[in-house]
């Protein structure tokens, strides 16, 4: 009797492994990867709060240790205040430090090429080649506007491998794997968005459960799944603040209106995204017309999915990824078409395989080339939205000093400058009351019509720097003991006199 174990593979299978042949999710993970890690840097470098990302990480390699209170802003210098993305800000500045912006660029593009490279070879567990590409282009354009070179798309990867792991423990009847909570681990140590997986893992769980067949296998499925949940929840606290990286997501959620003033926050406009709307129809037509049909626990997670991202447009990844995991298998149950055959012959269908040894090194190969020209020889530096450098030059040579007003966007550099800021990126810091009131003072709005002069007064400012369309400036002209120093195309800069 021929005995044959897992890890054995037949001589078509050696031979593909042999070959030089990219798979799709290779050849997908790679197009990204030179996509994003353009000469210009963009859009990767358009979002301020690199620049404290960057000088965070800094800070923790020079003292060995992670901050616990404020000592970037003088508003609330002192005040608790927690690095919850420690591990990402040390990559981020390990390297900045090995090659530049071109550093960051290039390790937000491999984040993001294998976080699409995932997606897709999860997919095709399930799908065929053609559908299991189409949900990953649809996630590539969803994902569009929040490509930033942030602590968010490090910990992509290892949310994916979560996520897929419950997903698959579902489908399979049986709890996760305890290999999962090193995703979590890690990803609890990466980026505060790990409390959303506990959630997940929670409602994956209750499907697990509600799909029990008797009381017997209900009880079993229960006890395995409450094992491995309290196992996360107890390695989600192996961070450098323990239990408070999951503490700071109230925080967060608690700046309340606050929260719709700052643009990642904001519900996402269909009109500068035609693109994702066109997908979330695509979508809707299928359930309506095609009788997509979900099991309830797993409806209701992709509709709390849609809420998230109607109410913050920043989930929209969340929505992209996560979603065509949760329905992937339940389609390749119903519809026949679409489902996994690998002795069929299809678009594609040579690629759909694992990549071989020899193509993941050449392909790994070619992104360290182009990576090395990009550090070398491109010159990548942020955009002058976020890096105010002519600006920040007048006011050294100028030699200001104390206080200072500004832009919200500019918080992130003058961080990295040395420079305290008045406000900036962390907005759980400084809180919902404070935004608000900040915007009030630079937009004029609000009922105190003389709120503007209340803030110069309250914080003894000295020089401000804000944005030239800004309306303050336009109000700071007119008063008393104030003058214009500088202005270009985009900065001005008010000193007290």
């Amino acid at each position: 009797m021929a005995v044959s174990s897992g890890l054995s593979l037949s001589p078509d299978r050696l031979a593909n492994r042999a070959s030089w042949l990219p798979s799709l999710p290779l050849a997908v993970g790679l197009a990204v990867f030179i996509c994003l890690a353009n000469v210009n840097g963009l859009p990767l470098l358009a979002d301020p709060d690199s620049h404290w990302h960057i000088a965070v990480g800094h800070w923790i390699l020079q003292h060995g240790a992670v901050p616990s209170v404020d000592t970037y802003s003088f508003t609330l210098t002192g005040q608790p205040w927690i690095a919850k993305e420690w591990l990402s800000q040390v990559l981020m500045a390990g390297a900045y430090d090995i090659g530049g912006w071109a550093g960051v660029v290039v390790l937000a593009a491999a984040a993001f090429g294998a976080t699409s490279a995932m997606l897709l070879r999860l997919l095709l567990r399930d799908l065929r080649p053609l559908p299991a590409l189409m949900f990953t282009a649809a996630a590539f354009v969803m994902m569009a506007s929040h490509f930033l070179a942030r602590p968010f798309a490090l910990a992509f990867p290892f949310m994916l491998w979560w996520v897929s792991g419950l997903i698959r423990a579902v489908e399979e009847k049986r709890a996760p794997e305890p290999i999962l909570l090193l995703a979590m681990l890690i990803w609890a140590n990466l980026h505060g968005g790990f409390t959303m997986g506990l959630l997940l893992g929670g409602a994956f769980g209750l499907e697990a459960l509600v799909n029990g067949a008797d009381g017997a296998e209900r009880k079993r499925i229960f006890w395995s799944w409450l094992k491995f949940g309290v196992a996360a929840l107890l390695v989600a606290c192996i961070t450098p603040y323990g239990v408070g990286s999951i503490l700071i997501t109230f925080q967060i959620f608690g700046l309340g209106d606050a929260l719709a003033l700052i643009d990642e926050w904001k519900s996402p406009d269909f009109q500068t995204q035609p693109l994702t709307e066109l997908i979330l129809l695509v979508g809707l037509y299928l359930v309506l017309a095609r009788g997509v049909k979900l099991p309830i626990m797993r409806t209701l997670i992709v509709v709390g999915l849609v809420h998230m991202f109607l109410q913050h447009v920043r989930n929209a990844e969340l929505l992209a990824t996560i979603a065509p995991l949760a329905i992937a298998p339940v389609l390749a149950r119903n519809w026949p078409a679409i489902r996994r055959d690998d002795s069929a012959k299809m678009l594609f269908g040579g690629m759909a395989a694992p990549a071989s040894f020899r193509a993941i090194g050449l392909g790994l190969l070619v992104a360290t080339v182009y990576a090395t020209g990009l550090v070398r020889f491109a010159g990548i530096k942020p955009p002058e939205a976020t890096m105010p450098t002519a600006a920040m030059d007048y006011a050294r040579e100028a030699g200001l000093k104390g206080r200072v007003l500004n832009h919200y966007g500019y918080g992130g550099y003058l961080i990295s400058q040395g420079v305290p800021t008045f406000i900036d990126g962390r907005g759980e810091l400084f809180g919902g009351e404070f935004i608000k009131k900040y915007v009030d003072a630079v937009h004029l709005r609000g009922e105190d019509p003389e709120v503007l002069q209340k803030t110069l007064e309250k914080y003894r400012i000295d020089w401000t720097m804000l944005l030239k369309e800004q309306p303050a400036n336009k109000l700071l002209a007119t008063l008393p003991g104030w003058r214009m120093a500088y202005s270009d195309d985009k900065t001005t800069i008010f000193v007290r006199e």
